[in-house]
């Protein structure tokens, strides 16, 4: 019991930073810690435990079998712990100032950035939306070191550390310039197959939207270019005999600016589920939930208006 007693906390903390960044640099930053004080505590750690908890690999460190037990054991009553430290967190929207970040896609920045700005007005709080990385790791690296305060995206992380919750439903529909000469107000599934197609490539993910959407397995397009801006898709498709799968709220934005004609189809596609995801430390943080609670009335507000 003594021995327990003397035991520093902190060094879990430290640990679990250093587990999920692969990095010894970015937990220091993330924990306002010099990079001595960072290897000092996995030092100290690992005389504790008597086990070896790091190996070197490339530029960052990599866990070991018992760092990852240690790791899966500690993650969930650390953020449990957080949540309730946040909780006492004062945060009031009239009179906090302050600046969030939140990543998202074309889609929902184009729906919420004019509502949002209206909605503080008055206010000393502003949302700055930003383009959602293209890889994967600094996603979510963004996310848990909190250089954004969440993200809206289509797919929610599998890694512990994270929350998500349902935001919006996105219906998709195909788009082709109105001067297309073979497709004429309606498109069956030969004549989709039989064009080329400007792909949405999820390149975090290494996916393609329809892939994702359709129950059954479609046969290969002829891939005209791979974009990952909904917008520049559209535009292509304006200026091209190519099809382009799109939002419905994008695409009846834009037809009449870029002489698009919106077609259903013609096969089973599911609508786009969307999801907010932030760092689960924050569920219970008071500026975070003002901010959660806010983008989903708003959101729901254009969703009505639309």
């Amino acid at each position: 019991m003594p021995q327990l007693k003397q035991f520093d906390l902190n060094l879990l903390r430290v640990f679990t930073v250093v587990c999920r960044t692969g990095s010894f640099s970015r937990a220091a930053e993330e924990l306002s810690l010099t990079q001595s004080s960072v290897s000092n505590a996995i030092a100290r750690l690992k005389s504790r435990v008597g086990e070896a908890l790091f190996v070197r690999e490339g530029r960052g460190v990599r866990p070991t079998a018992a760092a990852l037990n240690l790791y899966h054991h500690l993650q969930q009553p650390l953020d449990d712990i957080e949540q309730i430290v946040a909780g006492f967190e004062a945060f009031d929207a009239h009179s906090s100032e302050r600046v969030f970040k939140v990543y998202a896609n074309d889609t929902v920045i184009e729906l919420l950035q004019a509502s949002v700005e209206q909605h503080l007005k008055g206010t000393r709080l502003s949302v700055v939306f930003k383009e959602t990385p293209i890889q994967e790791q600094s996603f979510l690296m963004d996310i848990q070191t909190e250089k954004v305060d969440l993200a809206i995206d289509i797919s929610k992380p599998l890694e512990l550390g994270f929350s998500s919750q349902a935001f919006m439903q996105e219906r998709i529909v195909c788009v082709a310039s109105k001067q297309h000469p073979r497709i004429r107000g309606s498109l069956s599934y030969e004549q989709y197959f039989d064009e080329k197609h400007i792909v949405f490539n999820l390149r975090r993910f290494n996916l393609k939207v329809l892939d994702m959407l359709t129950p059954s397995v479609m046969p290969q397009r002829k891939i005209y270019s791979e974009q990952s801006s909904l917008l520049s898709m559209i535009a292509t498709a304006s200026k091209s005999e190519a099809l382009a799968i799109v939002t419905e709220s994008y695409a009846k934005e834009y037809a009449g600016v870029f002489n698009l004609q919106v077609l259903q189809p013609p096969f089973d596609i599911r609508p786009l589920d969307i999801q907010m995801i932030w760092a689960n430390r924050l569920s219970q943080n008071p500026a975070n939930l003002w901010l959660r609670n806010m983008l989903t009335e708003q959101i729901a507000l254009q969703k009505q208006r639309k």
